[in-house]
């Protein structure tokens, strides 16, 4: 008879601090101190709810999630924790720990955009459509928190204040001059501004300036003649779940179209061109040639 076997059940322990060391994933570098007090006194009064989890490296544990747990219990003069002990690959325990962010504490845009950053990046080299999947969001949405990572050190430190947003910041990008791209954010979050207030004098500024004003475009739906019509609008409006965006489709007749596709807040642009393509060839023709795959990769 064949035995199956299973993965080890995790084990919880009680392990002293000094054998837990943080993660190198955790994307927060700065913790509420009056909110680690607060929790501090509660473990106190009612006793760790949950126990932390970790991962055995060597002699040593590696903390997976409760970063604030376990830096409640230093405060507390713990000498020992209640761990739960699991067995977990580097790229899960990234992830692992950025989800339990993500639900947990309030991280902010920037915190958020170098978190998923770790995953893009070597050894784990995520697509960011696998990290939209992960963490329960949009890849439009992981792209544009990536982006954050472009603009000056001095707005990403303004972020956290609440006043600038991730909106604002699609305004401000369209100004070249990055010092003056600083000063118009610095105003921004000294009169508060809104983001539609921020877009207006972000054109302001470029029609002053005499630089192109880049105006927001709508998706055109394709003529009537165009014999793909109910082929395109979904294409165009599922775009930007790759980080595309199609902003004209003109049937010019005799089989051909005119296509106005645009990558430019992707990451990886190349990438979510590929997304793109293939997601068209799967709609019309199913799966593309494989060269052309290979050609855009």
């Amino acid at each position: 008879m064949m035995e199956s076997s299973q993965a080890p059940s995790p084990s919880i322990e009680q392990l002293p601090l000094e054998k837990i060391y943080t993660s190198p994933h955790q994307m927060r570098k700065e913790f509420d101190p009056i909110a680690l007090r607060d929790l501090a006194r509660s473990m106190k009064e009612e006793g760790l709810i949950q126990p932390i989890t970790v991962r055995k490296m060597g002699g040593a544990f590696e903390l997976v999630v409760g970063e604030r747990r376990l830096r409640a219990a230093q405060i507390l003069g713990w000498k020992a924790i209640e761990a739960r002990i699991i067995e977990i690959s580097d790229e899960d325990a990234a992830v692992k720990g950025l989800i339990e962010n993500l639900q947990r504490t309030d991280l902010t845009p920037v915190e958020e955009a170098r978190g998923f950053k770790q995953l893009v990046q070597p050894p784990y080299n995520l697509t960011q459509e696998a990290i939209a999947q992960r963490v329960g969001k949009s890849q439009t949405v992981v792209a544009r928190t990536l982006a954050l990572l472009d603009l000056p050190e001095e707005i990403q430190d303004l972020m956290p204040r609440g006043i600038i947003t991730e909106t604002h910041t699609r305004s401000l990008r369209k100004i070249i001059d990055r010092a003056a791209q600083i000063e118009m954010a610095l105003q921004a979050e000294s009169e508060q501004w809104s983001a539609r207030e921020t877009e207006r004098r972000v054109k302001g500024y470029l029609k002053e300036t005499g630089q192109p004003v880049r105006l927001r475009e709508t998706k055109s739906r394709p003529s009537a003649e165009d014999p793909l019509a109910k082929i395109w609008q979904p294409i165009l409006e599922t775009a930007d779940q790759v980080g595309v965006k199609v902003s004209a489709v003109k049937y010019e007749g005799a089989g051909r179209w005119m296509l106005r596709v645009e990558a430019n807040e992707a990451i990886d642009q190349r990438r979510a061109l590929a997304d793109f393509f293939i997601r068209l060839g799967h709609t019309i023709n199913g799966p593309l040639p494989s060269d052309l795959i290979e050609s855009v990769q």
